[in-house]
């Protein structure tokens, strides 16, 4: 505090501060990185001083910052250095060619051209590109074109050769290359032999510390005060990270996982012997849970299923680990003190995960785990329920159907996707589900995620899961305070109540009784991080 005094105050507009009684207050002050005050306008007007910035609310909200509990900086900023292949900028193959060989024109031979976020459903054409469509565009450099889940690439005959892979190749454990009828590689690699790839086409040291700031701006554009990292490749990426937040070049507070990469208790031993676990670091960059991977994407047709997809009676999916496999990594894990989190999407890859943290906690008891199911889509009642009594917390993946709901329908049906990502369901047993847009998935802009909590409907007017729409208040809850819990740090954040950091955002609107359609048009004015106002919309 300067003197006695307040360095901002907010007024004359609802503060929404997410409490446990859900106040909205007339005014709130900020001394120093924390809040200081809320109540009403006169008491924050007490903390007036010379040099205080009073803040005109003028009837907009103020909020406590978003917090996104499960998305990839890394693969984020790198996205930001390839050739953006979503549909608001591709929109048929042959536009993919075209920009493939006109980057081709400015990239040395010896570099790869990496595009990143296509969806062959938005394709004019309705498929996946192949490495011929590739070949046609660049023959002469390696390109890889990611899927906009991230679990399936395009790679051209370059890059297939570059990995060494070819007709006689055969599947991986844990994945699939695709082949014509002919026993030809298509081009086209789903999960496990993917990864091949992506490590490949990781972005340098030097040029990840450029796009950090592109990142960083994009973020707090969007009100995010917090990010969970969910890639945690502990290596240049992580590195890069923390000299990024050093540096003031990312200015989210950060609560990175730790990657648990490969098949087999001894191969994620070694970071785990440490002693590190998590909690380790500052409230600027602090080291989360270990993370594991266990099936795909719904949108890529490799999340693992109890029931094969329509159509494809062959496919259920996709697991990475047997039963036993991750039940002994996941004990492993638990009874080092870490916080454990698993990418679990189908229904038979989320049930997997929670028989391996019944097994732990039997084996091992454990208060206040707080273990996590990242995605956590496809379910059932007895899934809800076991969740509930294991106090598992699925970090959910709501603001996926706004962009990604109508390649759900077409690749499940309407029927199957009727208990996907269920808010409602999850909020009347009492569990605590933060929301996460796996940013670069899908775009992190949190009223995507507010309108689908509310309406659940895509971006084409599809409903999925009618029934499971939720309140303003209680999805606002799921995108801030209940991010700062699945990092165990509600006592410090995720709330205007005084004490706490004063990480906020002023939105252009009344959120609390603006029409959902209204919310998609709402934008972040201002971002406060740690007291100082680190993002003005102009």
């Amino acid at each position: 505090m300067n003197n006695g005094f307040a360095d901002l105050i907010f007024e004359n507009g609802p503060v929404v501060t997410v409490d446990s009684n859900d106040t909205v207050a007339q005014a709130a002050a900020v001394a120093g990185n924390t809040i200081a005050y809320v109540g009403g306008k006169q008491g924050a007007e007490a903390l007036k001083g010379p040099h205080t910035r009073v803040i005109d609310l003028a009837g907009r909200c103020l909020i406590p910052g978003f917090n996104d509990a499960h998305c990839h900086l890394g693969a984020y900023a790198a996205s930001k250095l390839r050739i953006g292949c979503g549909p608001d900028s591709i929109g048929s193959i042959e536009e993919l060619k075209k920009a493939v060989a006109q980057r081709a024109k400015a990239t040395p031979v010896h570099e790869w051209i990496v595009g990143w976020g296509y969806d062959q459903t938005e394709m004019a054409e309705k498929r996946h590109p192949t490495r011929w469509d590739l070949d046609e565009a660049a023959p002469d450099h390696k390109v890889a074109v990611f899927r906009t889940c991230g679990h399936l690439v395009v790679a051209n005959s370059q890059a297939l050769k570059d990995c060494g892979y070819d007709r006689n190749t055969p599947d991986p454990e844990g994945g699939r290359l695709e082949r014509d009828s002919g026993g030809r590689l298509t081009g086209l690699l789903i999960e496990q032999p993917r990864t091949v790839l992506w490590n490949k086409t990781q972005p340098t040291h030097e040029a990840l510390m450029k796009a950090w700031p592109l990142l960083n701006d994009d973020f707090l554009s969007f009100g995010i005060t917090s990010a969970a990292e969910a890639t945690g490749r502990l290596t240049q990426e992580i590195g890069a990270m923390q000299d990024a937040v050093a540096q003031g070049l990312i200015q989210l507070r950060i609560y990175f996982s730790a990657r648990w990469a490969g098949k087999g208790v001894e191969l994620g031993k070694t970071f785990i012997d440490t002693g590190l676990k998590t909690g380790f670091g500052t409230e600027k960059f602090k080291l989360g849970w270990i993370k594991m991977m266990q099936d795909g994407s719904v949108g890529g047709c490799s999340a693992a299923v109890r029931e094969p997809y329509p159509g494809q009676p062959d496919n259920c999916g996709i697991c990475y680990f047997e039963q036993e496999e991750l039940d002994q990594m996941v004990l492993y894990a638990h009874k080092a003190g870490w916080q454990v989190g698993i990418h679990a999407i189908g229904d038979k890859a989320v049930e997997q995960c929670l028989t391996s943290y019944e097994r732990a906690l039997q084996a091992f008891p454990r208060d206040d785990h707080r273990h996590r199911i990242e995605h956590y889509g496809l379910l059932d009642q007895a899934m809800m329920d076991k969740t509930k009594e294991l106090g598992v917390m699925p970090v959910l993946g709501v603001p996926f159907i706004y962009q990604l709901g109508d390649s759900y329908i077409n690749n499940l049906s309407l029927e199957r996707t009727a208990m996907m990502y269920p808010l409602k369901s999850l909020i009347r047993r009492g569990i605590i589900a933060p929301l996460s847009t796996d940013a670069p998935i899908i775009r992190p802009n949190p009223m995507h995620g507010l309108y689908v909590a509310l309406t659940r409907k895509t971006k084409r007017g599809q409903t999925i899961a009618p029934g499971e729409e939720v309140t303003i208040m209680e999805a606002l809850r799921a995108y801030t305070a209940w991010g700062a819990y699945a990092s165990f740090e509600e006592n410090i954040k995720g709330s205007i109540e005084p004490g706490k950091l004063a990480d906020l955002a002023v939105l252009s609107g009344n959120i609390l009784e603006s029409e959902p359609e209204e919310i998609l048009k709402i934008k972040t004015d201002i971002t406060v991080i740690d007291g100082q106002v680190v993002y003005e919309r102009a």
